[in-house]
């Protein structure tokens, strides 16, 4: 009934913000399709397998996100639904990151094998890790509402978005086209990732932690994270949210979907 009636007063959403909701609508279409047709056509290998397991269950919780976004610490949504309750869609998206953190693991390391390159298979270890401590940072933030949690978080997935780019850009100089090309566009993406996720993620959450407000102990923010939510259409809410919003539900999952490409460019070059 909530969910009925916010969508019958969708007639009052603003229009900016109902055309970006129609963008994200279209992403959580559009990459579960290009997951289907990967899967119907990458080779029956482990690795292939294995990646296309893990870039499943982060295109899912992408595309579940996009349908019900949030702001977690603000207790903002769009939908006064069950669906869109903040402990719900904090622990999609924890369980879809670390995902997307194995597959960059599994990734690095085939990537090592295939160049011939033992170093990368070293820094791959420190993937898995990073995004852990991330999200353990991501959780205190969402509990206690405090945002130096989410300052730090962005900054430690910056960190990873290096690594990562610096693992590409040396792997390309081994290779032939076309695995070159997949490899310099990843260097690229996440140098550039980084990049934003510093410049505007941390500085955002800095800003926000600098205003203060109320704070929770992690047992109160849990039952509060589980029951308290605004559904708001006002577009100065989201203005600040679109833009990782919208290159995370695009580009973010392109690039897990990228990752199980990998054998196939490589037997190509």
């Amino acid at each position: 009934m909530r969910l009925r009636s916010c969508f019958a007063s969708s007639a009052s959403i603003d229009p900016r913000l109902r055309l970006w909701l129609g963008l994200l609508a279209a992403l959580a279409a559009v990459n579960p399709a290009v997951w289907i047709w990967i899967a119907h056509s990458v080779s029956h290998t482990p690795y292939a397998q294995t990646q296309l397991l893990l870039s499943g269950v982060y295109v899912s919780v992408c595309g579940f996100r996009s349908l019900f976004p949030r702001v977690d610490v603000e207790r903002a949504c769009v939908w006064d639904t069950w669906l869109s309750a903040i402990l719900l869609g904090r622990t999609a998206a924890t369980v879809a990151e670390l995902c997307f953190a194995l597959q960059c693991t599994l990734f690095v390391h085939r990537l090592s094998d295939i160049v011939g390159m033992p170093l990368l298979a070293v820094e791959a270890r420190l993937f898995l890790p990073l995004a852990f401590l991330a999200e353990l940072l991501c959780w205190h933030a969402v509990l206690s509402l405090n945002h130096m949690g989410h300052a730090i978080e962005e900054s430690l997935w910056a960190l990873l978005m290096l690594l990562l780019s610096a693992t590409l850009g040396a792997a390309a100089f081994a290779v032939t086209w076309p695995l070159r090309v997949m490899l310099i566009a990843g260097c690229v993406v996440y140098a550039l990732g980084a990049g934003l996720t510093i410049a505007y993620d941390v500085t955002m959450y800095l800003h926000r932690w600098h205003a203060g407000g109320s704070r929770l102990t992690l047992a109160t923010g849990l039952r509060d994270s589980r029951n308290r939510r605004h559904p708001i259409f006002a577009w100065e809410i989201w203005r600040e949210e679109m833009p990782w919003m919208t290159l995370y539900f695009s580009i973010g999952v392109w690039t897990s979907l990228a990752m199980v490409l990998l054998e196939r460019a490589a037997s190509r070059s």
